[in-house]
């Protein structure tokens, strides 16, 4: 009860009307580049919300293009001299490596507030000190996950992803959830197209199921070359908990970005508005939404439960 009266306090502020906030400078720092779904629904709601509260300057750090940690360095300290430069009045950064790479290194003493969302699972790694910063936590729904996959399958999987920071820290947390689950979770992490359609096509034989994570940077990725792939090749259950991955895959649990943007635009305007950044603690998301792609599953002739049909949101596979 606290939690929901301690956010919509939040909001209330961010919703007033206070000259305070008027004129203000808000940086907001993506992990990835324009054109990537999920920062792309992030930062839409950030500067809806900020709109008439200050003026929001973006700095790309495109770690899904250029990958390689010089290049990415690199980058990051362009973007920590122009944010000197620019001498904001408060930090927005969205996913793990804008923490990484720019607020840890650069800003965490500093005392311009940093206001952080999509950070997976948590952010220990980064020294936060909480005098200066808050955020939202990206927490996969895994055990409902894993909970529909034994029901449909059976409890062998394996995970199938591209080898980036983030399947990185979300693998880890499957494999800790496996165990709690009693499930046989193996696992590749892989950087080019073919490699990916190997191991799907070994996961035919070898597996219950199969958990999807990333392709942003599985080089070669073509939707619909991949679409065409999975349609002809399917045999075991694929899930995921990314909304780009639903064309790909039978069963959803999809965690909203809209979710984290909204947060952070309203925790960035309360506190432009006046309240204390250290008495807003760090949280997580809550919500997530039900998808299954019809097609694929009947492709592969995969029946689920009527309560998971009902409560789904259907995939249109083109």
């Amino acid at each position: 009860m606290n939690k929901i009266i301690f956010f919509f306090t939040i909001l209330s502020i961010a919703f007033s009307t206070n000259t305070y906030a008027k004129n203000k400078k808000c940086v907001y720092i993506n992990s990835y580049h324009s054109g990537y779904i999920w920062s792309d629904k992030i930062s839409e709601e950030i500067k809806t919300i900020l709109k008439d509260t200050c003026i929001v300057t973006t700095f790309d750090l495109n770690t899904k293009i250029n990958k390689d940690i010089p290049s990415i360095k690199n980058k990051a300290l362009e973007v920590k001299k122009m944010i000197d430069t620019l001498n904001p009045d408060i930090i927005i950064a969205s996913d793990d490596n804008a923490a990484k790479y720019v607020l840890k290194p650069y800003f965490k003493d500093s005392s311009i507030p940093l206001v952080f969302c999509g950070i997976n699972w948590s952010a220990k790694d980064y020294n936060f000190s909480y005098q200066n910063t808050t955020g939202i936590l990206e927490i996969l729904p895994i055990s409902n996950l894993f909970k529909i996959a034994k029901s449909i399958s059976g409890n062998k999987g394996l995970f199938l992803g591209d080898d980036t920071i983030t399947d990185k820290k979300d693998l880890t947390k499957f494999i800790e959830y496996s165990k709690k689950h009693n499930i046989y979770l193996d696992n590749y992490l892989v950087n080019n197209i073919d490699a990916w359609k190997n191991k799907y096509l070994q996961a035919q034989e070898n597996y219950d199921f199969i958990i999807l994570g990333h392709n942003s940077s599985i080089k070669g990725w073509n939707d619909e070359e991949v679409k065409s792939f999975v349609l002809k090749n399917s045999k075991k259950l694929v899930l995921s908990t990314y909304s780009w991955m639903m064309p790909f895959s039978m069963v959803g649990l999809i965690i909203k970005a809209k979710e984290q943007g909204v947060w952070a635009g309203n925790t960035a305007k309360a506190i432009l508005n006046g309240f204390a950044i250290k008495n807003i603690p760090v949280t997580s998301n809550k919500t997530w939404n039900n998808y299954v792609n019809i097609k694929l599953l009947n492709s592969a002739n995969i029946k689920i439960s009527r309560n998971l049909l009902i409560k789904s949101k259907k995939v249109e596979m083109k």
